[in-house]
């Protein structure tokens, strides 16, 4: 019988012969059956994630989940990010659905929604490649061909596995006794028809010397679709928010070219062909080019442009993965073992064609020239026309140099902005390993090194060059009236912006050059430890473990001359960074009362660590954890620990950029500012005379962020409690019921652009850092906000997780083959609180349960105050069948918002699979995921970013079918 989530049916805390071994896989001594009987509960004390000694899964101090590799080849998932993603202690985080939010496709996994950087990812319990510089290691690297069970303990464990395991550690249990060879092979599309995906996987292994060594291969190809917001009803235009529903959007930034105007400036144009006052059913934003050149009225929203249609849904993926493991008995004493994983993924992302404003070399920001613009015969004549005949507004002192601020355009002529990774990486480990006798006691020991290795090459397409903008802009007549670019530096052509189409082919191509970053981040590993029973107490033998570990990281941030000097944005000096830091730990487990009337076991454990990091010193982290079980059927444990996690070198080093983030200017009067707000609006920039009638023209604000090396180690405190009940007078149940809570203070994060506005706007103190972060154009509009990395007063977070599994024997009448089980599972967690205060003294943000404000939208994902997961499995002989419910309680609008959707209903995903055994070689298997093709909730581009949905939470690619096959011999 295949469960999903594996556990043990009887409980009891006995201290083994050996009580401390190595980190799981590093002994190859982890081990859990796959298929059980009733009669076979009989689970082999194994290393349980959270812990370096041997014990079973249910006795772990810490809450520890376990899935099987049968519900990670049954899932229908190519990326094993999404099937860890529908546990319930698990938020959504960066999924293959996340499209320029998403980066360089990292996929990652985020414990209690405290953030990725907080949960600890090991293969084999040893930490894997690291991605990037936040030390992230990619799901999607991951060897799922060769998973045995995934482990996924929620407790703060930094004391067992060092920083960034503050929310808990999951560690994926590889294969490494493999005999025999198996072929996997996947097909799978959505019911649209999109999204087809193959993926084929070949291992291979055996013994050798007499049994004395195994070496295991295996290799996996993988080729994902893709699917674009067009695609989908919901996604194919940004919904905005207008007259109390949403409304058809767009951005500001328009083929052709927009400049933003004041109604006041409006009015004193020269040369309009249309009356400022009347020219628009609504308001009339500015000015915008169109064909030839023409000067029309900039209506909003009615002449925004729809930027949704070419953006990933789902980003398209191409994965190769080459993994082998091996080991060999010099002796009956000592064992050399190896390791090596070698991933190439292929992704992207991309957006609508470039948007912004023009931005000359060497101009102020957002300021866009135009050398001798009367003479210029690249401008369309209207185009030139309308700028002598408004020089006063464009050229005040007269030089001959049109100086326009405020535009938006949408260079359709250059094609959609496309980004596309390149990631290769390696992880080698190698290590000897054994035992031996000491004062009649066996203690176990091992030492290893890793060397891991990711280079990430990023391949840009589509952004516009502001060196080349100025070049093409600056033009001389030749006598015979042709322009030429005065410089002709890089070949320059000249360039016209203000029309539709107005760029030509060889415009485009001049203006948009492919350009790219090359990072590489290595990293050296050297650890060891040693551990056995020192002595004996009447209720077992009292472990104790040492041993230390060695880890550098050495990060090359190398881009290409193009991006330093700034021409698609600000500069990007290369970086080259390194962390590096020794560490010392011990563990022990000591068992106080046994086998006592009322005590059958009762038992005390504490771990600690010291490090020396070269960025932030000397930390130290301990815990200890307390477990009694009265009976042998009840287990009560619960743990406490201090917990540290130091900056990453993105947090430290990263270079200073700016990007996107939905946001609102409390300036704009639609949102009915207070006088005291209008003053701060005046204080910052916006004219006296204009507050009134001021409108905020982009749909989203620019945000300025990046590292910050006076940063300094967080600090935690976690504390769990709960109890493991597997009633004898009900074989085959057992019940989980843990309550967690976690206190981190210093926490490194980077305040959202809103919610340093908001806290500005709060205080009213222009003079005070959030107002200071807050930069605005001339004319008032928000040019960017300050945001880098802090360290915040405190997050704080808690909960309560129940899961339940029954298996039980049915009666042959309900058999198809022989006989017949049944199993279900139930998880459940219930956030009550996830609090961050960003500052001493200032009010908290808990959005568990809420949309809106800085809760959600773009790239900011909804944490909803609970999740569900329900298994029903039915087996008969060869025939697995299985049915899956997940459950997303409702949310609702942030308290106070004013935003036209006040709630959203909760969403419930229906998934069935199969899988039959044709013979002892052949399995086939098919599954539905989303059978009920169930839409996300549609929130609009204010709450949701530019698909209108939640991305990360929901299910975004609706009904979908797979199958496929798998031999073995």
């Amino acid at each position: 019988m295949s469960d999903k989530y594996l556990k043990p049916r009887r409980l009891g805390w006995h201290a083994p012969q050996t009580a401390l071994l190595p980190v799981m896989a590093m002994l190859g001594l982890v081990h859990s059956p796959l298929t059980l009987s009733q009669e076979e509960q009989v689970m082999e004390e194994v290393v349980i994630t959270g812990s370096r000694m041997v014990r079973r899964d249910l006795d772990a101090p810490s809450p520890v989940v376990t899935i099987s590799s049968d519900a990670v080849r049954n899932s229908g998932n190519v990326t094993i990010e999404e099937t860890l993603n529908e546990l319930p202690q698990l938020a959504s985080d960066n999924t293959s659905s996340v499209n320029s939010g998403g980066g360089s496709g990292i996929l990652t996994a985020d414990l209690r929604g405290l953030g990725a950087v907080r949960t600890l990812v090991l293969v084999n319990g040893r930490r894997f490649a690291p991605a990037d510089s936040r030390g992230l290691t990619d799901l999607s690297s991951i060897p799922d061909a060769l998973v045995q069970r995934v482990e996924i303990m929620t407790g703060g464990a930094s004391a067992v596995y060092g920083s960034d395991a503050i929310s808990g550690a999951i560690n994926f249990v590889l294969k490494d006794d493999f005999e025999g060879l198996e072929f996997n092979s996947y097909f799978g599309e959505t019911s649209a028809g999109d999204a087809k995906t193959q993926k084929y996987d070949l291992t291979i292994g055996g013994n050798f010397a007499d049994g004395r060594g195994n070496v295991v291969g295996s290799v996996s190809w993988t080729d994902r679709g893709d699917i674009f917001f067009a695609d989908r009803d919901y996604s194919s235009i940004s919904l905005f928010e207008s007259g109390g529903t949403l409304v058809p959007g767009g951005s500001s930034n328009i083929p052709g070219t927009r400049v933003g105007l004041a109604p006041i400036d409006l009015a004193g144009l020269n040369g309009l062909g249309f009356d400022p006052t009347t020219a628009c059913p609504g308001t009339t934003g500015g000015v915008r080019f169109g064909d030839q050149g023409v000067v029309l009225p900039f209506c909003d929203p009615e002449d925004r442009f729809n930027f949704a249609p070419l953006n990933y849904l789902m980003r398209p993926l191409e994965r190769v993965q080459f993994t082998t493991m091996g080991h060999f008995d010099i002796n009956d004493s000592v064992t050399v073992y190896s390791e090596l994983a070698f991933m190439d993924n292929r992704n992207e992302w991309q957006q609508a064609p470039n948007a912004g404003g023009l931005q000359s070399a060497g101009a102020p920001r957002g300021v866009y020239r135009i050398p001798a613009y009367a003479q210029n015969p690249v401008l369309f004549d209207a185009t030139r026309q309308f700028l002598v005949a408004n020089a006063a507004t464009f050229d005040p002192d007269g030089d001959g140099v049109a100086e326009i601020v405020s535009t938006g355009r949408r260079s359709e002529e250059t094609g959609p902005r496309n980004y596309k990774y390149d990631r290769t990486s390696y992880n080698a480990t190698v290590g000897l390993k054994g035992d031996f006798e000491f004062a009649d006691r066996n203690f176990t020991w091992d030492i290893f090194g890793q060397y891991q290795r990711s280079k990430t090459d990023e391949d840009i397409a589509g952004q516009l060059s502001s060196l080349r903008l100025s070049l093409g802009s600056d033009v001389t007549v030749g006598e015979d009236g042709t322009a030429s670019c005065t410089n002709a530096f890089l070949g320059c052509v000249p360039v016209n912006f203000l029309g539709i189409n107005s760029l030509t082919p060889e415009a485009a191509a001049f203006l948009s050059p492919n350009h790219g970053v090359t990072e590489v981040l290595e990293r050296t590993v050297y650890g060891g430890f040693i551990s056995g029973d020192i002595f004996d107490l009447p209720a077992g033998p009292v472990s104790f473990g040492v041993g230390f570990e060695y880890r550098e990281d050495k990060f090359d941030f190398r881009p290409d001359t193009a991006a330093q000097g700034g021409e698609f944005g600000e500069p990007q000096p290369p970086i080259e960074a390194s962390i590096d830091l020794t560490e010392f730990f011990f563990e022990a487990r000591v068992p106080l009362l046994a086998d006592m009337k009322g005590v059958d076991s009762l038992g005390i454990e504490f771990a600690g660590r010291i490090s020396d990091y070269s960025t932030v010193g000397n930390v130290s982290t301990w815990s200890t954890a307390l477990q009694y079980a009265p009976v042998d059927w009840v287990n009560l444990r619960t743990t406490y620990s201090q917990a540290v996690r130091a900056p990453n070198i993105n947090e430290l080093f990263a270079t200073q950029s700016i990007g996107f983030s939905a946001g609102d200017d409390p300036c704009d009067k639609d949102l009915s500012p207070s006088a005291g707000q209008k003053s701060l609006c005046v204080q910052q920039g916006i004219a006296a005379d204009r507050i009134d009638t001021f409108d905020q023209i982009n749909v989203g604000l620019s945000v300025q962020s990046g590292g910050n090396p006076d940063l300094i180690e967080e600090e935690a405190t976690t504390f769990t409690i709960g109890a493991v009940v597997s009633p004898p007078f009900l074989e085959g149940l057992n019940v989980t019921m843990d309550y967690y809570s976690i206190e981190i203070d210093n926490a490194v994060s980077q305040l959202s652009a809103q919610q340093v506005i908001n806290g500005c706007f709060r205080d009213l103190d222009n003079s005070s850092p959030q107002c200071q972060s807050v930069n605005r154009f001339p004319n008032g509009q928000i040019d960017f906000v300050n945001a880098t990395s802090l360290n915040v007063a405190t997050v704080t977070a808690s909960g309560f997780d129940l899961q339940a599994d029954y298996v039980m024997d049915l009666p042959s009448s309900m058999a198809l083959f022989n006989s017949a089980s049944l199993s279900l599972s139930f998880l459940a967690s219930w956030a009550f609180e996830n609090e961050t205060v960003p500052e001493p003294g200032q009010p908290g943000l808990d959005c568990l349960g809420l949309f809106g404000g800085a809760c959600s939208g773009f790239n900011v994902f909804i944490q909803p105050d609970a999740k569900y997961l329900a298994n029903l499995a039915y087996t008969s002989g060869p025939l697995y069948t299985r049915l899956q419910w997940r459950g997303i309680p409702g949310i609702k609008l942030v308290p106070g918002a004013g935003n036209v959707v006040p709630s959203a209903d909760g969403v419930n995903y229906f998934d069935l699979n199969f899988d039959y055994s044709v013979n002892d070689r052949l399995s086939l298997t098919a599954g539905f995921d989303n059978i009920t093709d169930e839409e996300p909730p549609i929130l609009g581009f204010s709450l949701a970013g530019d698909a209108n949905v939640d991305i990360s939470l929901y299910d975004v690619l609706g009904r979908r079918f797979y199958g496929g096959f798998r031999l073995s011999f």
